[in-house]
């Protein structure tokens, strides 16, 4: 909703503004934007941080209660279709030394990086795998239960087929 409204396609974009606002609300959560050097970054945050609108530290427990998106970036140097292309290969070797089963996540994940990320599979965060592991993946690709059975080992072997380490978990209760 932020991004339509800063880009005012969407015909009430202080309406869009009221319901982001809202739903927020409904959580306990507020938003500001900040300005970074890639441009401006929609940050979502407990309200419980703040005392009369001011952010205060001793509240802050944890930083994984956050959640910071880009609004706008740079397309990606080699385009998406490069990205895509290289994320489909990748996927194609799994199957080759896997099989379907296996090739099938690994297509998904790549889906996931270029759509999502606009990167390479190689780029992947343990927070981008987290988040396809827990939330994209199962309501997105609908997995028979035999291929969902297998899904952290597809993406741990489409890590080794990219000649990459597997993200290791970031521990954010210990910054």
């Amino acid at each position: 909703m932020t991004l339509a409204a800063r880009r005012d396609t969407h015909p009430d974009s202080s309406a869009l503004r009221s319901r982001r606002d809202s739903l927020l609300e409904s959580y306990g959560y507020s938003a500001r934007l900040r300005a970074d050097d890639d441009g401006p970054v929609l940050i979502c945050y407990p309200e419980s941080w703040l005392e009369k609108g001011v952010f205060q530290p001793d509240q802050l427990e944890s930083t994984a209660n956050a959640v910071e998106r880009p609004l706008f970036s740079d397309p990606p140097a080699d385009g998406w279709d490069a990205i895509q292309a290289h994320n489909t290969e990748l996927a194609a070797k799994v199957t080759r030394e896997f099989g379907d089963t296996h090739g099938a996540n690994a297509a998904a994940f790549g889906t996931y990086m270029a759509n999502h990320h606009k990167v390479r599979v190689e780029a992947a965060t343990a927070a981008a795998v987290d988040h396809f592991l827990s939330k994209y993946y199962p309501r997105n690709t609908w997995p028979p239960p035999a291929q969902a059975a297998v899904i952290e080992s597809s993406i741990e072997k489409l890590f080794a087929v990219a000649g990459e380490s597997y993200p290791e978990p970031v521990d954010t209760d210990n910054r």
